[in-house]
């Protein structure tokens, strides 16, 4: 890994300059030659930029695994099928802890701990973002300083010990009364607010604890409602990207690349049956928002049979003015929402009742609905009617923790978190109504579901005893789901 960014810093330095350049519309006066004169305000739009990239990219894949899409030919990444998720590995590599580091050394040198807080949640977002892709990561020999050609991978366990304490050190940071500088224009997610970026950290540390549950026990379930209560209170504090007319969203590609024929993914019928009233016996209002229907005088939205990229009567677009909701030209890339963490609420109350739901899980699963409908714009009317429908409106006392699972699994739509919840619940269809094994599965797989990606094979060919130690078949548990 070291020798790549030996060998490759530069040339991608200057590509991550052109490409903030044009994200803020404006000259940076900054010579791409001399990385080191780089200020606060060209690398702090660099790591939030390549946050969202590297979401994007391992959502590509992951979102297939949990069956949110598919391949449009058989046997594709929905029949989860190896992946070692390159794309994500680079930008957190190449593009993003750097340019953090750097960004933390400034940072304390000038007295500006807000940008220090910054770089600290984004370093701990993207390690939770590799762990959960690879298990064991580098990071504490991954600090681009060219002393480790070939790096260590830190275990899962030392990688979440980390994500707590950048998360604990951000949230010290974000609390400073002063800050030499400021961030403003160049902060791409919250224009400079740090009030939204310390309710972020305190959201994204509730997420990582849950993660930990299984291993800390019931103990940390308090820790989570606390960290939630300091955390992401609306839907405009969400954590998140939104592109713009200069940086198109990468889902919006996606979605114009079908207009010429170019087909590479669609809905999923898992996610899809999950909507259409099949699997719930409501029509979810968020479904014609989400997709074109093909044949308008079908009665029924149907997606792709998993693995068999058959079946489907949906698109992302229609060709010409209507697209997806997240398919929209500057559509949000969300890494952490309100929707989610209220989701995140009424599943930690029902663990922490035994199992057993409470008036107040039942609170915060109907507010995540809520939330996520209002953000994509579903009128008050409809989404009453949803929320008081009786198979989603079940009333405090008849609340699972499946139903949570479930519309949160919806409102998670393109998001990586959404394969952490599958994992966490054994890929359970108790849990997620109509999940199984899509057709053409993996051989390789053995008839389990998949756990992990690969490790990305330039980074085998570079530090091929490092990756062979670490590397375990795509069926085995991470640490964290054991």
């Amino acid at each position: 890994m070291k020798k790549i960014l030996l060998h490759s810093l530069l040339p991608l330095f200057t590509l991550v300059l052109a490409s903030c350049n044009s994200f803020l519309g404006e000259d940076t006066n900054i010579d791409p030659n001399r990385t080191s004169d780089a200020p606060l305000n060209t690398l702090a739009p660099t790591i939030m930029f390549y946050s969202a990239e590297a979401t994007q990219k391992a959502a590509v894949v992951a979102n297939s695994y949990v069956q949110h899409i598919g391949s449009v030919t058989a046997a594709g990444f929905d029949s989860q099928t190896r992946n070692t998720f390159s794309g994500t590995w680079d930008d957190i590599y190449l593009n993003i802890i750097p340019n953090a580091n750097e960004i933390i050394k400034k940072a304390n040198a000038t007295g500006s701990p807000y940008y220090a807080g910054i770089a600290k949640v984004i370093i701990a977002y993207n390690l939770g973002l590799g762990t959960s892709l690879w298990e064991n990561i580098p990071f504490k020999e991954a600090d681009n300083q060219l002393t480790k050609l070939q790096p260590s991978y830190d275990t899962q366990e030392s990688i979440y010990n980390e994500i707590l304490r950048l998360l604990d050190e951000a949230i010290a940071d974000l609390n400073s009364p002063t800050s030499t500088s400021r961030p403003g224009a160049d902060d791409l997610i919250y224009k400079g607010d740090i009030a939204k970026w310390l309710k972020a950290a305190h959201s994204l540390k509730a997420r990582y604890l849950l993660h930990l549950a299984k291993k800390r026990g019931p103990g940390v379930y308090a820790d989570i409602l606390s960290a939630l209560s300091r955390g992401i209170s609306s839907n405009s504090e969400d954590f998140q990207l939104i592109y713009n007319d200069r940086n198109l969203s990468r889902w919006h590609q996606v979605a114009l690349a079908n207009n010429t024929g170019n087909f590479t993914t669609n809905f999923s019928a898992t996610f899809i049956n999950l909507m259409n009233g099949t699997r719930q016996g409501v029509v979810d209002p968020r479904l014609p928002i989400h997709a074109f229907k093909t044949v308008a005088s079908d009665t029924i939205y149907y997606g792709m049979t998993p693995g068999a990229a058959t079946g489907a009567n949906v698109r992302y677009n229609n060709g010409t003015v209507f697209f997806g909701w997240q398919f929209a030209q500057n559509a949000p890339l969300q890494m952490i929402t309100y929707s989610e963490c209220k989701f995140i609420e009424a599943e930690v109350r029902i663990l922490q009742n035994g199992g057993n739901p409470t008036p107040e899980a039942y609170a915060a699963y109907q507010e995540g609905i809520r939330a996520n409908m209002t953000k994509m714009g579903v009128t008050t009317a409809n989404i009453n009617n949803f929320l008081n429908h009786p198979n989603i409106g079940v009333g405090a006392a008849n609340l699972t923790l499946s139903h949570v699972i479930t519309e949160k699994y919806k409102a998670l739509f393109l998001c990586p978190e959404a394969w952490n919840d599958l994992r966490r619940y054994d890929y359970s269809s108790a849990i997620l109504p109509g999940l199984a094994l899509p057709a053409n599965h993996n051989p390789d797989l053995g008839g389990q579901w998949i756990q992990r990606g690969h490790y990305p094979d330039t980074e085998a060919a570079r530090n091929a005893e490092t990756v062979a130690r670490n590397t375990k078949d795509l069926n085995v548990k991470m640490w964290i789901f054991q």
